[in-house]
C-alpha cells in the first residue's frame, strides 16, 4: 500500500524537530569539548609565559649582579695601582 503525499509530508515534518534536537545535542557536546581544549591550551600558554617571564627576571638579576661585581673589581683594581705608586715614592 502506497502512502499519500500528505502522509509522507506529515511524517517528514514530524521528524524535523527530532533531527534538530539530535543535531543541537551533538553541537553542544562538540562545543564543550572545543571550549575545554581551548581553555587548557590558554592555561598552558599562560603558564609558559609566566615561566619565561620569571626566567627573564632571574637572568636580568644575575646579569645585574655580575655587572656590579665587575664594577667593584674594576674599582678595586683602579685603587690598587694608585696605592702602590704612593708606597714606592
Amino acid at each position: 500500500m502506497a502512502y499519500s503525499q500528505a502522509v509522507v509530508l506529515a511524517g517528514g515534518i514530524a521528524h524535523v524537530p527530532i533531527l534538530i534536537t539530535a543535531l543541537k545535542f551533538l553541537d553542544s557536546k562538540t562545543l564543550k569539548l572545543h571550549n575545554s581544549k581551548a581553555a587548557a591550551d590558554k592555561k598552558k600558554a599562560a603558564a609558559a609565559a609566566a615561566k619565561a617571564q620569571a626566567l627573564a627576571a632571574t637572568k636580568a638579576a644575575e646579569e645585574e649582579a655580575a655587572a656590579k661585581a665587575k664594577a667593584a673589581a674594576d674599582a678595586a683594581a683602579a685603587e690598587k695601582p694608585s696605592n702602590d705608586s704612593l708606597e714606592g715614592s
